[in-house]
């Protein structure tokens, strides 16, 4: 009986609506979906209260140290550190207060012989405010002997930087561009990588079963490549909204945008467009050299290389694009459609990429979709029949 052969949109409609409907009702996928949104959110709360937590320092002194602490309280209070401080008419009473943990520090002693009593050790900040404190101190009573007047000792610590006038100032990536930034790399390279891996385990898991072999008797290759694509495409998009929209939501509930000169909600919107973009870039890729293999077993032996690609872009836009995102290498990896949808979008959250750029960028992205789409239709198809030992890809390229 001869075998009906449906239109290509047919074909490729029947094959997307049955890889998302297998990846939706996989209790693997809906289970790790559910785990990634929770820790999401309990991350942005947990440090949303640590963020919260301001620094408090109490410190202790009596009456002969009392100049020294309140010039200590304002030093450490320069640095957003909450401090108090608490007079006591004697050291015992002050010791006492150290032992029973109602002080840090307790400051005893005359002039500049000054001593910190602590409970276990002291305290970092207060340690470097005292000891700036007291070798001022020093300093201003030398020349005060040397008959240096006390308004040239002020304005001799009034400099405290070098006037500097920048020909070529750098970039400066600001905390919160540079916080929301990862969390895009993040979740782009998630996503990317996840759903490639998905793909590429599919075509090995149908290759081994035979089933390609049924499903290649109704559609062509490339039909079936395509749809397998869009379809599992479609179920990462949804992983990785719900992870955006469950980020974005956490976020402006608990306050930690506000101050951001960032539109988070359009962050969230680019983020699905470039994940778009990337992952049908990677999904192809991974689809073809997946078809090269019959078993699992070696998937890993030829996916390795866009793997690295993969792993590559995001070590260029966390590690290196912080520290100079306009230099050579951050530049290049912006545009070129294997990494730009990791490295774009995290240059764009660091305020560094003009809409030129990014349109640029994903212009030279959608360019190449198709044309990839033809190079690896052709090695898809030639493998895909083809089970055993593993197929080189120069045999793969070669026409049937």
């Amino acid at each position: 009986m001869a075998t009906t052969q449906l239109s290509p949109m047919t074909a490729i409609r029947l094959v997307a609506g049955r890889e998302l409907s297998v990846h939706l009702r996989n209790k693997a996928t809906i289970i790790s979906t559910l785990v990634f949104v929770a820790l999401i959110i309990g991350g942005l709360i947990v440090a949303n209260i640590f963020s919260a937590q301001e620094k408090a320092v109490a410190l202790g002194v009596v009456p002969d140290t009392e100049d020294v602490g309140q010039a200590t309280v304002s030093i450490l209070e320069a640095q957003d550190i909450s401090t108090s401080i608490t007079t006591f008419d004697n050291d015992a009473d002050a010791r006492t207060a150290v032992s029973d943990g109602n002080v840090d520090a307790f400051l005893t002693g005359t002039g500049t012989d000054i001593t910190a009593v602590v409970k276990e050790s002291l305290d970092s900040d207060i340690s470097t405010a005292v000891a700036s404190i007291l070798q001022q101190t020093r300093i201003a009573n030398l020349a005060q002997e040397a008959g240096v007047s006390p308004e040239a000792i002020t304005d001799a610590y009034a400099i405290t930087d070098v006037p500097t006038e920048s020909l070529d100032p750098p970039a400066e990536v600001e905390g919160s561009q540079y916080l929301v930034g990862s969390i895009v790399g993040f979740l782009l390279y998630l996503g990317i990588f996840g759903g490639g891996m998905s793909v590429a385990q599919g075509v090995v898991e149908e290759k081994s079963s035979r089933v390609v072999e049924v499903l290649l008797a109704s559609v062509r290759p490339s039909q079936l490549l395509t749809g397998k694509v869009i379809g599992i495409g479609l179920v990462s998009l949804i992983q990785v909204g719900l992870y955006v929209l469950s980020g974005v939501i956490t976020a402006n509930a608990l306050g930690m945008t506000d101050g951001f000169d960032i539109d988070i909600t359009a962050v969230g919107g680019w983020v699905l467009l470039w994940f778009l973009l990337g992952f049908a870039v990677y999904a192809l890729v991974f689809a073809a050299l997946g078809a090269l293999v019959s078993r699992q077993e070696d998937l890993g032996s030829v996916i390795t290389v866009p793997m690295l690609l993969i792993v590559g872009a995001y070590m260029i836009g966390v590690a290196i694009a912080p520290n100079d995102p306009e230099s050579s290498l951050v530049t290049i990896a912006s545009y070129i459609p294997l990494t730009s949808p990791i490295v774009m979008p995290i240059r764009s959250a660091f305020g560094v990429a003009s809409t030129t750029e990014v349109y640029l960028a994903l212009a030279l992205a959608v360019i190449t979709i198709p044309l990839l789409l033809t190079l690896t239709s052709k090695i898809y198809s030639n493998a895909i029949r083809r089970s055993g030992a593993r197929i080189k890809l120069k045999d793969a390229l070669k026409a049937s």
